[in-house]
């Protein structure tokens, strides 16, 4: 049963993720009020007020207590009579509670199902709407502020809602042509399609970028590589503050790669930190597959530390190592600085000289790995398409636009007014304004239950 069938159900849905202290129930929809007073005994409830109750959870189960807070249409959530429940947050008590709650004909929710019931009530925008799974499943501070923009601050919308006006008016000129030619005495208005396509590509093209941006931006990785003991396992727990990598001067300690989530202060982003095997010819299996790994991980890595040996002449597999990771522009780092250079180290072009033994340099270093994530960073100042959905209808509309742009001048005008429509249908579909079910099932079916 697609969502929109479903309104006039009474749902219910935990709201929260189990095992914390407190677990919330959400209750939405015109029987919320009856299942209530079977579940509390109460008759009335004030809206907004927190009330303690005991839960009839059935004969064969002892009462629960619980905060029970009451939302009247339309001031809840999701526009409809609302319910919360704060109770113990057991698996084994939410459970009981669901299950009292569909005996008291009460409809388990669907995945994204309140939200998609606040966007038809007009509680919130698709734009809005599409963004709570990235807000639900940020990382870290800077993940959630770009995603809360993308959510509450229509950057979108408000470049693209009077664009939707406009090829609102082209589409029914457009159809006009075909359906009365007759009645219509002038042609296509094609310079100003040509216009109204440029307009809207300059907002989907940095949207596009910028989500693209925000995608990366996710949980950025940091690969520390060079040849066996420059000190990547030193700097990698300095870096953590923790002995997490094994540190030794026998060659080859390390034949697997180590990761671990490491927190950069400025910007807050959490990236991950990836220790590796030392990059050297070697005749051990085990080695070369460690290698192997270290050179597959560093493709879709987004930054490279390569570290050398600052106290000691660049050998073969410094040099090599330097001009395979060229094309990925790693930051290069001299290590070992508490010992005397040597002289030909500055034949590395070496970013900085640090001591990842004692620590000096490492806070500069911190700053210009800071400074390289900052710049691949999304621009807050422009739109983000949150969930993968809108950024395949966003996709589809630049590729239709693209499309028009090559019919303007070609004569076939059946085919001009049809890539006019489905330009404005995707657009309408981008700024939730449509009436495709498809689409609202496509992106709430990716939304956690209670969401």
């Amino acid at each position: 049963m697609r969502l929109a069938e479903r309104i006039g159900l009474t749902i219910a849905a935990p709201a929260t993720a189990t095992g914390g202290a407190i677990a919330i129930i959400r209750i939405s929809g015109p029987a919320t009020s009856a299942v209530l007073k079977k579940l509390t005994g109460h008759d009335h409830f004030v809206p907004r007020r927190a009330t303690l109750c005991s839960l009839d959870l059935g004969p064969r189960a002892a009462a629960e207590q619980a905060i029970v807070l009451y939302f009247a249409a339309p001031a809840s959530y999701t526009g409809e009579e609302m319910a919360e429940l704060h109770l113990h947050g057991g698996a084994g008590t939410v459970e009981e509670t669901l299950s009292r709650l569909t005996e008291l004909d009460a409809t388990p929710a669907a995945p994204g199902e309140f939200s998609f019931r606040a966007v038809v009530n007009g509680k919130m925008t698709l734009a809005q709407a599409a963004a709570i799974p990235d807000l639900v499943a940020t990382q870290d501070r800077l993940q959630a502020d770009i995603a809360r923009r993308a959510a509450y601050g229509g950057l979108f919308e408000q470049v693209a809602v009077p664009l939707l006006t406009q090829w609102d008016e082209l589409d029914t000129i457009a159809n006009a042509t075909v359906d009365f030619p007759e009645q219509v005495t002038e042609h296509l208005p094609l310079a100003k399609i040509s216009t109204l396509i440029e307009e809207t590509e300059r907002l989907l093209v940095p949207a596009l970028e910028n989500t693209q941006r925000f995608d990366r931006a996710a949980t950025p990785r940091i690969l520390i590589a060079g040849r066996p003991n420059v000190g990547k396992s030193l700097l990698f727990n300095r870096l953590l503050c923790l002995d997490r990598a094994i540190v030794s001067p026998e060659p080859g300690t390390t034949r697997d790669y180590l990761t671990a989530l490491w927190q950069l202060p400025l910007p807050a982003v959490t990236v991950e930190l990836c220790d590796t095997a030392g990059l050297r010819d070697t005749a051990s299996g085990i080695e070369k597959e460690g290698i192997t790994r270290t050179l597959t991980l560093s493709e879709v890595s987004e930054h490279i530390v390569l570290l050398f040996d600052g106290s000691d002449a660049p050998t073969a597999a410094d040099i090599a190592a330097r001009a395979l990771f060229a094309p990925k522009k790693p930051l290069v780092i001299a290590n070992k600085a508490d010992l005397a250079r040597h002289p030909e180290a500055e034949s590395m072009a070496p970013d900085l000289f640090i001591s990842a033994l004692t620590g000096e340099g490492v806070p500069e270093m911190i700053t210009l790995l800071a400074g390289r994530i900052m710049a691949l960073l999304p621009d807050a100042a422009l739109p983000i398409l949150l969930h993968a959905e809108r950024r395949r209808v966003a996709e589809r509309l630049y590729a239709a636009l693209e499309e028009l742009r090559s019919l303007l001048f070609a004569g076939d005008l059946a085919l001009l007014v049809i890539a006019i429509s489905r330009c404005r249908t995707l657009l309408g579909e981008l700024t939730g304004r449509s009436d495709d079910p498809d689409l609202y099932e496509r992106i709430f079916s990716s939304f956690c239950l209670g969401k």
